[in-house]
């Protein structure tokens, strides 16, 4: 029958049925609670424990690009498994009471998570604050406007069951501009805008919203230091020069980090991605909104961030490669508050990293011979400047069969290896850190152009297997590896030879030590190598 009808009113009948169904499934959900042991009261009592539950049934959003489609503008809240986790991890900072930071592609729902956690808090923890901040007031609350943070918990505030709105709970009187009272339990939901953020009084969770686009952060910061204990940064990301990036890279712990891309989102695929960055006149725009490109707008850097998010399908996409039977394991040894870190890498594939942060070198030496010798690689490449010398007399005197261990200093000169435009690494580069870094940009490169091939774009090139780098993802270390790649800056010296951006000048820009990236750049050292050490010579 609906098929005779012409298009629109077909959507239209089609809405209206999902409507009906929706209402019938409400009302039985309501009848099952109210017919159960305990009704309304033990269904509140599972709400209050776990913020999934409560999600899962009664958290809604908005979408207005659903407007007369099926269901309409209005939608149940079904989380997908990272935002599951996101909402965990948002639990866990308030319970531990520390900073969080959520690093995000745009259009994943975190305004409407934070929001969602801010009113199943405010609907079942007696007395607890969430303060809402922002650059621009309105971007908080904003009458009639759907897209403004207090709107979105509005939406989910007003589809609650009448059994779990607060009693006393009065719109005109507890709903007001840039602030929801709960009388029932004290609880509140407040907001601030502007330089103003964090001055408000004190606040049991404080999210500022796009923090990387935040005027005078710091002094925001200040402030928010005697409001709480508990402020998540959220936000898109916008370059490396403003306190969001700085938090992300060199002063937050992985625990205190949480990352949402597009790509966790079930309902994005790649040819929506195609489509949506086609969209942009701007590559950059894509790659800091949506790919959280922290290096998209910064000249010079040696890793497109595009490559490694290549390199981290490449696996799933081509089931022909393998990995080596034998491999080459990196360990970049850590001093003081440093980590140590380990890759292996088994020809075309890099396997998951490992990480330690005790600074004792003796067990750092231990630590990585157990290492390579468990994933059977047949080198252990370590750094020998600095603390890496620590780590020698114990490699020395522990030999292990069939393992060849190397002293490598990346600081001398490269070797005479000949590039394919037929030139040595000796005449391109300045020293043998940027020979390794150009091997491995070079391998991301075609690894990025070989996945271009597979999904069929006119710009890909197959590329033989052995010429690709896979890079593992999905866990912090991995993770944490991948961004470091896209972070480092390569340059000309005075002989206009390449070299790779120092250390020192990482942390000018507020960027750490790079000690994933390091380690992995130790397996491309080619044993026996101009910049190899004899382990004695450090003794």
């Amino acid at each position: 029958m609906l098929g005779r009808l012409p298009l629109t009113q077909r959507r239209e009948a089609l809405a209206l049925l999902e409507q009906r169904a929706r209402l019938k499934r409400e009302r039985e959900e309501r009848e099952r609670i109210e017919a159960e042991a305990g009704g309304w009261e033990a269904e509140k009592a599972k709400c209050a424990a776990d913020p999934l539950y409560w999600f899962d049934r009664y958290a809604w959003t908005y979408d207005p690009r659903l407007v007369g489609k099926p269901g309409g503008a209005f939608v149940p809240f079904k989380l997908w498994p990272k935002q599951r986790e996101f909402i965990l991890w948002l639990k866990a900072r308030v319970e531990a009471a520390e900073e969080g930071l959520g690093e995000k592609s745009r259009d994943v729902g975190v305004t409407y998570l934070c929001g969602g956690f801010a009113l199943w808090a405010w609907l079942f923890i007696p007395g607890f604050k969430s303060t809402f901040g922002s650059r621009k007031v309105d971007y908080v609350d904003k009458k009639d406007d759907p897209d403004s943070i207090f709107a979105k918990v509005r939406i989910m505030l007003y589809r609650q069951p009448a059994q779990f709105m607060p009693e006393g709970f009065n719109r005109g009187a507890h709903d007001n501009y840039m602030r929801i009272t709960n009388p029932e339990t004290g609880s509140v939901i407040t907001g601030e805008g502007g330089e103003d953020m964090g001055r408000g009084g004190r606040s049991s969770m404080y999210v500022v919203d796009e923090a990387a686009f935040v005027a005078n952060a710091e002094t925001v910061e200040k402030a928010l230091s005697g409001n709480t204990d508990c402020v998540i940064w959220v936000s898109s990301v916008n370059g490396m020069g403003n306190l969001f990036a700085r938090k992300r890279h060199s002063i937050l712990k992985p625990r205190q980090i949480f990352r949402l891309h597009w790509r966790d989102d079930p309902r994005k695929t790649e040819e929506w991605a195609i489509a949506k960055q086609a969209s942009f006149s701007d590559p950059t725009t894509w790659a800091s909104e949506y790919d959280i490109d922290y290096s998209a707008s910064v000249e010079g850097i040696c890793i497109p961030a595009i490559w490694v998010e290549s390199a981290k399908r490449l696996l799933a996409l081509e089931p022909r490669l393998l990995p080596a039977n034998q491999g080459v394991t990196g360990l970049d040894v850590g001093a003081g508050k440093s980590k140590s870190v380990a890759i292996t890498r088994r020809g075309p594939v890099v396997v998951k990293p490992q990480s330690r942060g005790a600074p004792d070198t003796t067990e750092t030496a231990h630590w990585g011979l157990e290492i390579a010798q468990e994933q059977g690689s047949a080198f252990l490449n370590f750094d020998a400047p600095g603390v890496g010398a620590g780590v020698a007399s114990t490699l020395k005197h522990n030999p292990a069969p069939g393992l060849t261990v190397t002293a490598v200093n990346t600081g001398l000169p490269p070797t005479q290896r000949r590039w394919p435009d037929g030139r040595t690494s000796e005449e391109m580069f300045g020293n043998s850190k940027a020979e390794v870094w150009w091997l491995c940009r070079t391998a991301l490169q075609r690894s990025h152009e070989h996945v271009a091939f597979l999904d069929g774009k006119e710009t890909g090139v197959e590329h033989p297997l052995t010429d690709l780098l896979a890079l593992p993802s999905g866990d912090k270390d991995s993770d944490a590896l991948c961004l470091q790649l896209s972070l480092v800056k390569w340059e000309r010296n005075e002989r206009g030879k390449i070299v790779i951006e120092q250390k020192k000048a990482l942390a000018r820009r507020g960027i750490a030590s790079p000690d994933y990236a390091d380690a992995l750049m130790l397996t491309f050292v080619d044993p026996p190598a101009s910049a190899r050490l004899d382990i004695d010579a450090l003794l």
